[in-house]
């Protein structure tokens, strides 16, 4: 790589660039989710298998990655993913149906699922001080694309329609693509001792594991209590098959993944601490929304603009987190201020009220995007890759980046089954209560009733259904939340044992 400062400057802005390109899209569609299937006609059961075909897919192209750049090259495997992403975009703006949404959401997984590995691998071009500002791009691209993200998805489908979410990243799409052109190298930064090799027993293996896994982790949704026994063998047939795909690639001599040559304590408490910022993150974009409009009834633009601005301050955390790093590089402080946010965040959003302003969830998602994701997820990046070479950094990167597309799905799934349980328990409570101290609402056998209250107009039940569904709603969430402060409980009590040490 040339070592001109103009070039590492472009080169260091492709990083960022592909990172934003596919956060963006990712927590547009997690925020709009209801305005899009509403909008294809989807029944929640098929929107989920939408969801369960886009992960299998990531997972199955990011372990493929490395695989795929020893045939093809960075830059053109790049410049293939962008046109391939920018296809799946096209078919779900143009989408009247559940299959061809599905389609395209397979084609954006197929393209998009190289960006991140592709984006962080490019830093190993850059070598000594250099490396910094690459390094850090990753991070900001991150974070400015979780900031615009929920803004830009609620300004889309407010004033124009869902189908704006796709449309606008086709334009996006080209000017990434512009920069991979100019300024990414074709050849890998560090090549591999030797060359991937796909089995197609593994390569089986591993797609019916993951489909299995996503597809029921997506069902546990709307089927646990009707169905719970098959939602669980189906989960506990898919470990089972990516144990096999395991086992079978520990044992070849030419693997895809060759694991032994990073696997180590350090790496997989790092993919623990990766694992759970990922499932709290992912759960926290459904919830938000969910909470902020129905439970607090905050119109939808001001959702975006809060959740937009507070993910912004988290920018300046992030450089101030790796400075501090590099002066006390123990990582078990850093864990702890994470799970002190988290536990300050579960605090303030448990106590928010149909009374309380943009200001105080403003302060709550402050301290989220300030405190546990940066110094979360920051820390397990510092820890996690620390003595793996370079050579096998790639292939360590594309398993992280695997785990996330499962994390993030089952962040979601655990976020919805919570809230749909606490919902409907809170919203039968809420019933029984609102029948016991009004005895004459509805009741023909009721007291005497001079002012016709004992048969109300259908209006009057309406509104109060919808009272007693935004309540229960906002109980829910709470619940959730609640949850959240004893994971991070959790998290400073096993911060004390001496396994953390592998980590610190």
């Amino acid at each position: 790589m040339p070592a001109h400062p103009a070039f590492a400057s472009r080169h260091s802005l492709t990083i960022a660039a592909l990172v934003a390109l596919e956060y963006l899209q990712t927590i547009m569609v997690s925020f709009a989710s209801s305005y899009i299937s509403g909008g294809i006609d989807a029944a929640p059961e098929e929107f989920s298998l939408a969801a369960a075909a886009y992960a299998t897919v990531a997972v199955l192209m990011i372990l493929a990655h490395r695989w795929l750049v020893q045939r093809v090259g960075y830059r053109r495997l790049l410049r293939l993913s962008l046109f391939t992403f920018a296809l799946g975009a096209l078919v779900c703006a143009n989408a009247d149906s559940v299959g061809v949404f599905i389609v395209g959401r397979m084609l954006s997984a197929t393209g998009g699922s190289a960006f991140f590995t592709a984006a962080r691998v490019q830093v190993l071009h850059h070598r000594g001080p250099a490396r910094v500002p690459a390094l850090l791009a990753v991070p900001v691209g991150i974070t400015l694309a979780s900031a615009a993200a929920p803004w830009l998805a609620s300004i889309l489908v407010t004033e124009t329609s869902w189908r704006a979410l796709f449309w606008i990243m086709l334009p996006l799409t080209v000017l990434v693509e512009r920069l991979v052109a100019v300024t990414v190298p074709q050849r890998e930064p560090v090549p591999p001792p030797q060359a991937d090799k796909l089995h197609p027993l593994a390569v089986t293996l591993l797609t019916v594991g993951v489909f299995s896994l996503q597809f029921f982790l997506e069902r546990a949704r709307y089927d646990l209590f009707d169905h719970a026994e098959t939602i669980l063998a189906g989960a506990g047939l898919a470990a089972l098959l990516l144990l096999g795909y395991l086992w079978h690639e520990w044992r070849q001599p030419r693997p895809l993944i060759p694991y032994s040559r990073f696997s180590s304590l350090r790496y997989w408490l790092g993919m623990t601490i990766y694992g759970t910022g990922y499932l709290v993150v992912s759960g926290c974009n459904v919830i938000l929304p969910i909470f902020m409009v129905q439970g607090l009834g905050f119109a939808l633009q001001s959702t975006g603009w809060v959740m937009g601005l507070s993910s912004l301050l988290g920018l300046p955390i992030v450089f101030l987190h790796f400075r501090l790093l590099q002066r006390w590089p123990n990582m078990r402080g850093f864990l702890r201020a994470s799970m002190l946010g988290l536990a300050g965040f579960a605090w303030l959003a448990e106590r928010l009220s149909p009374e309380a302003t943009l200001w105080h969830i403003a302060l709550a998602l402050i301290v989220l995007n300030a405190l546990f994701m940066p110094f979360m997820l920051g820390t397990a990046a510092a820890s996690t890759f620390r003595g793996i070479p370079d050579s096998a950094f790639s292939h360590a990167y594309q398993v992280k980046n695997s785990m996330r597309e499962i994390a993030n799905a089952l962040g979601i799934s655990v976020a919805t089954i919570v809230v749909q349980m606490r919902t409907t328990l809170h919203y039968s409570r809420l019933a029984e209560g609102t029948t016991n101290l009004s005895p004459w609402y509805g009741m023909a056998n009721g007291p005497a009733d001079p002012l016709g209250l004992a048969h109300p107009d259908m209006p009057a039940l309406a509104q109060l259904a919808g009272e007693i569904g935004r309540q229960s709603t906002l109980l829910a969430c709470q619940d959730y939340f609640v949850g959240l402060g004893a994971l991070a409980l959790l998290g400073l009590l096993l911060l004390q044992t001496k396994t953390e040490k592998s980590i610190g």
